[in-house]
Parts: C-alpha cells; structure tokens; sequence
C-alpha cells in the first residue's frame, strides 16, 4: 500500500487520528515519529495511549529529557524521545529493543535509529502546513509485512471515523 496523507484541522483531529491508529498495534510494533517541532507528536502518542486504556490521570508528555517512559496500557506502550541522542550505542544503553517484543514502540525523531531497534513497522510524518488545516499526518509503511498490514488496517480505521466538523 501506499503512503498516504490526513489532514488534521484541530487538536481534536489529532487525537481521533491516534485513537483509529491505536486500534490495530500490537506487541511487537515499532512505529516512528518524525515531524516538525510542535506538530503534533506527543498529542499523537497521548490520543494512542488513551485509546488503549491509559487513565486520564496519568499524564503523557514528551520523554525528551527522561527518553523513554513506560505507559501502563493495554498492549504496554513505551514512548521515547531520541532528539538529543547522536550515537547508535547510547540508543542501545535505552535496551529499547529489549523491550519490543512485549510492548509497542512509538519513538519520536527515530528514524534515523531504526536499525538498531530492529527496524521500524511505520513512520508518522506530523507536519505543520500552509493549508487552512494546519497540518498533516504521512502514514507510511517501511519494507516488511507488519508495516504493510499496519498501513492498510490503519487506512480501514480512518475510514471508519465520522468526518471532522
């Protein structure tokens, strides 16, 4: 399948984009963000993280300086930041892709790390935009059958949610 684009006119689109991505991951899955600064990234993974059961009173904000937290969901989410991080070995000091095959992965800026965490399922491209929207999500599979399978359930998913107002 391939890549394809949502706008996303508000935060609420943000967060209804996460809730329909969040539906179909599963233990295992390594999803990347990458994007503009301010784009949307951790209001993404907070959208995904409560989709899959995190309380509202746990809050979920951007591990840029902690790297990596823990989100108690159901499959376990770990969100990390790897913005500041230049080498492949202080990637593999995180044990990140130890802790893929039970939890999902949703690393910010990791694109450029996915080898070492045993290779990215999808990328989410959040862009800000000259639209009238403001931005825009990319959601593309990377080679392999799981990001494949992810595109296509995800592109399901949206279709399934009520237009925007």
């Amino acid at each position: 399948m391939q890549p394809f684009d949502v706008d996303l006119s508000d935060l609420a689109a943000t967060e209804r984009l996460g809730a329909a991505l969040a539906t179909v991951l599963q233990p295992g899955d390594l999803v990347v963000l990458e994007g503009d600064l301010g784009a949307g990234k951790t209001t993404l993974v907070r959208a995904m993280a409560r989709a899959l059961g995190l309380p509202d009173a746990v809050p979920v904000t951007s591990p840029t300086f902690t790297l990596v937290q823990d989100l108690p969901t159901r499959p376990p989410l770990v969100h990390a930041d790897l913005y500041r991080l230049d080498r492949v070995s202080d990637v593999d000091a995180l044990g990140l892709r130890e802790m893929r095959p039970d939890a999902v992965l949703l690393v910010e800026w990791g694109e450029r790390f996915a080898d070492a965490l045993g290779g990215a399922d999808a990328i989410v491209r959040l862009e800000l935009s000259d639209t009238e929207h403001g931005r825009r999500a990319r959601l593309e599979a990377t080679c392999g059958a799981r990001g494949r399978a992810l595109l296509d359930a995800w592109a399901r998913a949206l279709e399934r949610l009520p237009p925007s107002r």
